[in-house]
C-alpha cells in the first residue's frame, strides 16, 4: 500500500537508492583521541577503543544498537551508539564474547551525540542470548518518544545531516 512518504521527493530518491541507510558512530562522544577508523582498536595508554567495546578513564562503554521506526513507513533506522555501562556489566559482557553467560538487562547512559533527535540519556540494554550487540531501548526525553511513535522523516534527514551520512 502506498504511503504519505512516496509523495516526498527526499523518501523517493532514498527508497531508490536501496533504502534506509543505518547509522552507526566509531567511538563514544568523550573518546578524545579521534575516530579508530578502519583500525581494528585504538589503545591510548589504559584506554582502549574497538568497534563495539571502550574504555577512557574510569568509563566503560558498549556499543549497542537503537531501531526507530519511521513514521509513514514499515521501515526502521537501526543506529549503532555507545552507551556507558557500569563496570560489572563491561566486564560480564567481556565473559559473554568468550562464551558465558550474557549479561541480565542493565540501565546505561547514551554516550553518542543523538542531540539533533532531542533529549533522552536513560536506555536499557537488552543483552538477548549473547549473539548480537544489545539492543538499547530509550528510557526518557524525546528520544523514548521516537522509539515509541516513531521518527519523522525530518528527523531522519537531520539525523543524516548531523553524523555526515551522504545521501545519494
Amino acid at each position: 500500500m502506498p504511503s504519505i512518504l512516496d509523495l516526498d521527493p527526499r523518501w523517493r530518491k532514498l527508497q531508490e537508492a536501496g533504502g534506509v541507510i543505518d547509522v552507526g558512530f566509531d567511538h563514544p562522544t568523550d573518546w578524545p583521541y579521534g575516530a579508530r577508523g578502519d583500525a581494528p582498536f585504538v589503545k591510548e595508554g589504559d584506554d582502549q577503543l574497538a568497534a563495539d567495546l571502550a574504555r577512557f578513564g574510569d568509563a566503560r562503554y558498549l556499543r549497542a544498537i537503537v531501531s526507530l521506526p519511521i513514521r509513514g513507513s514499515d521501515d526502521h533506522v537501526n543506529i549503532a551508539l555507545w552507551a556507558e555501562v557500569a563496570g560489572p556489566v563491561f566486564y560480564t559482557y567481556l565473559e559473554m564474547l568468550d562464551g558465558k553467560e550474557a549479561p541480565d538487562p542493565t540501565p546505561a547512559r547514551l554516550a553518542s551525540d543523538l542531540s539533533v533527535l532531542g533529549t533522552g540519556t536513560d536506555l536499557m540494554l537488552d543483552f538477548g542470548d549473547g549473539s548480537a550487540r544489545p539492543l538499547a531501548e530509550p528510557q526518557d526525553g524525546a528520544l523514548a518518544g521516537l522509539a515509541r511513535d516513531g521518527i519523522s522523516l525530518d528527523q531522519l534527514m537531520a539525523l543524516y545531516d548531523a553524523v555526515g551520512v551522504e545521501l545519494p
